[in-house]
């Protein structure tokens, strides 16, 4: 890989996990619901999301399955299938966990493929180096990040505190955001009834 393009991805990779894990999350799913709307990509969009640790769960016996294969080996008259999406911190410290090639041929292929059509720049292929996608891609995420002020101690600044009473099994009590040297951590109290 070349200097500039690890330059690049790594950028990408810094903007897209600075994100709220909402945004982030939301953010994945848009580029993948773009894919999903060309119809010839279908299979495509199935290797990444298999790729990204979606499974696939049996309607009937409730069983997970990493792929289509395993599905139709197991139970091959199934026809009761739920695709499944990991969770916003599962997927966000797997894509935290690759290393720059690894983000490059699979997250910004991701975006790639959902921005395709050039209106963020070409994206990185054979016959183009994909710089000035990048470079958006990097300004699009980057606008997403909530906002921070620098220089400024650590605060803690409550977002909702619970009105109402829920009553599943648990409920939430507080959610609160924090800004700590440049990152966002968002919680959320459950308590039990």
């Amino acid at each position: 890989m070349k200097i500039k393009t690890k330059l690049h991805t790594d950028a990408v990779k810094e903007a897209l996990l600075s994100l709220s894990d909402m945004e982030f999350y939301n953010t994945i799913h848009h580029w993948l619901d773009r894919i999903s709307q060309k119809s010839w990509e279908a299979e495509l969009l199935d290797e990444m999301q298999f790729a990204l640790g979606y499974e696939l769960e049996s309607g009937e016996t409730l069983q997970s399955y990493r792929n289509w294969d395993e599905l139709m080996y197991a139970e091959p008259d199934c026809e009761d299938v739920y695709l499944i999406a990991p969770s916003p911190l599962k997927l966000r410290r797997y894509i935290d966990k690759m290393d720059s090639h690894s983000f490059y041929h699979n997250i910004i292929y991701l975006a790639g493929k959902a921005y395709g059509d050039g209106e963020m720049g070409y994206p990185p292929n054979a016959f183009c180096d994909g710089y000035e996608f990048l470079e958006n891609l990097v300004a699009s995420l980057r606008k997403n990040q909530p906002s921070q002020e620098k220089n400024h101690r650590s605060e803690t600044f409550r977002i909702i505190n619970q009105t109402q009473y829920n009553e599943g099994f648990f409920q939430v009590s507080e959610h609160w955001r924090t800004y700590s040297g440049g990152k966002v951590t968002d919680f959320v109290l459950l308590t039990s009834n």
